[in-house]
Order: C-alpha cells, then structure tokens, then sequence
C-alpha cells in the first residue's frame, strides 16, 4: 500500500546528490561513457521524435530530429530542413524518458522544444503504451489532504502533466504506462486513507479547454511556485502538504510551462540586483511549473511574510542553519534549485498572483 503520510528520503537524497549529479551541464560523448554503459549491460535503445522550436529572431518555427539514448541519457538532435547534425550526441542530464511524450516541452540549451511526435515506429510501439493517460478529480472537501494524495501519485510510475483548480475541485492528468490501470490499483488505497471518492476519475477538461481563471482576494494572498526539478523530484506534493499544514488555505493552482519571455519578465525586479537572475530564468523553463495562490487563513493580511517564513532564506545551506523545517532548507539544493519561490514584499503579493492567474491566463501549456 502507497503510504500517504511519512516523507520519504526523496528529500534526504536529493540534497546529497553530488553538485555534478544534480547539474545540467552538456559534455561531448566519449568513448569511455560508451564503453561503461556496454560494460553495465545496459541496453542501448534509441527513442526518436520530432520537435519544434520557435525561433525568435526569424519568426519561424523549426523541426528537428530529437533522438534520445536510453542506456547513458545522452541525445543528439538533427535539423530536418536543412538535412545537417544540429546537435552531436552529447550528455544533457536534465532530459530524461520521463519528460519525452507528445506534446511534452523540454528545454535544450535554452531552447524550448515541443514535441510533436514520434519519430519511428519502434517510438512510437515503446511510448504510446507509456504515455497512456487518465485524469481524476481530487474533491473540494479533500483538497486540505491534496498534497498527500499528489505525493500517492507521483511515488507510483504516473506523472502529473496537467493540475488545474477548477470549481469541480484539482484536477490532474496523470500520465504513465497502463496510466488507467495503475490508477485503479491506487485508487482504493487513497479511498481507504482518506475516504471514499475523496478523488474520482474524470473526463479530459485539459483537451476540451478551461474557463478563465477568477482571481479574488489578490490583496490578501501570495504566490507559490513549486520549481521544475522539484517536481521533477517528486517533491511537489511533501511541498503543498507543509504549505497547506502551516496555515495557509488554497484559493488557486495551475501547472503552466513559461516561456523564456515569461519567465525574464516576471523576475525582472531582480535583474541586476541578484546575481543569479539569469540562471533562475533558466531554471524556470526547465520544466513545468505549479502556481499557488495562497492565504494565510487565520491573519490574510500577513499572507506574504508567512509564506516567506514557511519558504526560508533563498540559499538551501542557509536555509539549513537559520530555518531548519523550512520549505528550501528540506527541499532546496542551490541558490538555483532552491524548490520554491515566493513572493518577496507584501505589495507585490497581488501583482505576482495578477501575472500568472489573469495575464498568463492560467492555461497549462
């Protein structure tokens, strides 16, 4: 039975993870790497797809040959127009099988790429299998245990691709081999830990289009965002239960994919003024994203200094000394991979819950 209570050590190893595990830093292919991965026994397979790029500079959209080696995850991309390598094959650690499916966006060097499709059969046969999707509607009446029920999900083989609060209650699409199947199996234990059809099996509302957002209470709430390696990590839902379990009280949830432009505009204000502005940006476009407008339900108008308490100082290693249960200080690896971000000054709380929930409209991408 998937335990829905206790942290795991996903948080103990991620932090002793060695700085050259948790990088993305691209290195050419030796010969060596490939030797030690026929040494291991590993089976080399070769996944390929087609991805677009949007290129700014000549408002055009590119596509390439994206192929993807199972045995030691490095990838090579080929440019289909102009019939050239565009990409040896190199190490890129932060692409992993599990962010390659249709209609999926990873980042390659500061290029955002959707794929679009498979790009061969035996892809295709492997995949489609892989990739079968189902999506369950957690409850209103159970969204205070939505974090326990998200960390269920993510410890089993699904991946949550879409999350999006509606009035229905958090919806999730859900991801993963025999996607439909696995969620059987679970669905009983989360009933049988939180009650029956505190979560239920639903349509697809992400391919039918969501409602605008409605923001309220702007002035009285804050922003959480739950970066892409933690959610990558598997941490997303150890984050929203301590959140949800200091006080505070959900009033919106989306999980978006910003665009380079997106996410230099929203942290503008710390252009020039924090040295790692530019990496943030980049870290920001790795992967997707969960947008939480959150308030502090027994003091709202404190909304923004409580959460930045819960969050901790903005350096994990600091974090551990100054505010040791603190959301960075559990889960943050660097100054850059630091989990969260939170709204910094009370007056930017509503501004900050404004961007993502009015002005990016609040669609997953």
């Amino acid at each position: 039975m998937v335990d829905l209570l206790p942290l795991s050590s996903a948080a103990t190893a991620a932090r002793a993870a060695s700085p050259a595990m948790r990088s993305s830093h691209a290195a050419s292919l030796t010969t060596a790497s490939c030797c030690r991965a026929c040494a291991q026994g590993k089976k080399d397979e070769r996944y390929c797809f087609v991805v677009d790029w949007f290129d700014p500079q000549a408002s055009l959209v590119r596509k390439y040959q994206l192929i993807y080696y199972s045995a030691d995850g490095t990838i090579e991309m080929y440019d289909l127009k102009n019939r050239r390598t565009f990409l040896k094959r190199c190490d890129y650690p932060a692409v992993t099988l599990k962010d390659l499916y249709k209609g999926g966006v990873i980042t390659v060097y500061s290029r955002q790429l959707t794929i679009v499709e498979y790009g061969d059969g035996f892809t295709a046969g492997k995949l489609e299998k892989a990739s079968a999707a189902v999506c369950v509607t957690i409850a209103p009446g159970a969204l205070p245990q939505m974090g326990r029920i998200i960390d269920a999900i993510t410890s089993s083989s699904l991946v949550i691709t879409e999350l999006r609060l509606l009035a229905e209650g958090l919806v999730l699409k859900l991801v993963g081999e025999d996607g439909p199947a696995v969620w059987s199996s679970l669905k009983p234990q989360i009933d049988g830990a939180l009650g029956k059809d505190s979560v239920t099996q639903s349509g697809d509302v992400f391919a039918a289009g969501l409602p605008k957002t409605v923001v309220s209470d702007g002035a009285t709430s804050t922003l959480l965002l739950v970066r892409p390696h933690a959610i990558k990590a598997g941490l997303l839902g150890r984050i929203i239960d301590q959140a949800l379990g200091s006080g505070f009280e959900l009033l919106n949830a989306a999980m978006l994919q910003l665009t380079r432009p997106n996410a230099a505009e929203f942290l503008e204000v710390y252009k020039g003024v924090v040295p790692e502005c530019v990496d943030w940006i980049e870290e920001l476009t790795q992967g997707k994203i969960v947008a939480l407008q959150l308030r502090f339900a027994s003091q709202p108008t404190s909304s923004v200094l409580k959460l930045r308490e819960l969050c901790g100082a903005h350096d994990p290693e600091v974090a551990r000394h100054l505010h040791t249960q603190s959301l960075r200080a559990l889960y943050g690896e660097s100054k850059i991979r630091n989990a969260v971000h939170c709204t910094d000054l009370p007056e930017d709380g509503a501004l900050e819950v404004d961007y993502f929930f009015s002005i990016l409209g609040g669609q997953s991408a």
